[in-house]
């Protein structure tokens, strides 16, 4: 080998090793990029099934407050029909009464 081939081989191997090394370094940086951004996606399914269970429980209350309405509904229904019942009797009564007292009037 002559020198001059030797110095070409070289300076060929020098711009290898240089750009091995860049691109070494950009390796470097994307698999860190990368890294930071699977870090960041952690940090949002976190979040979002913080908030999906936080949505589940008020989900849960609403229901539940749904069925005691629905449940208080019912026993108000039942109490209205009662005091209908109730009014209609004493509707009875007062008619009852207002007939003697229209009768023994006259």
């Amino acid at each position: 080998m002559s020198t001059e081939s030797t110095e070409r081989r070289v300076t060929q191997l020098e711009t290898f090793a240089t750009d091995v090394r860049e691109y070494t370094r950009i390796l470097t940086e994307t698999v860190r990029r990368m890294d930071e951004r699977d870090d960041r996606h952690e940090s949002w399914i976190d979040e979002l099934h913080a908030a999906q269970a936080d949505s589940d429980a008020r989900i849960a209350a609403l229901a539940d407050a749904q069925i005691r309405t629905e449940d208080a509904l019912v026993r108000m229904e039942a109490a209205i029909g009662r005091n209908t019942e109730d009014i209609s009797q004493l509707s009875e009564i007062v008619r009852q009464l207002a007939n003697r007292q229209n009768g023994s009037g006259q």
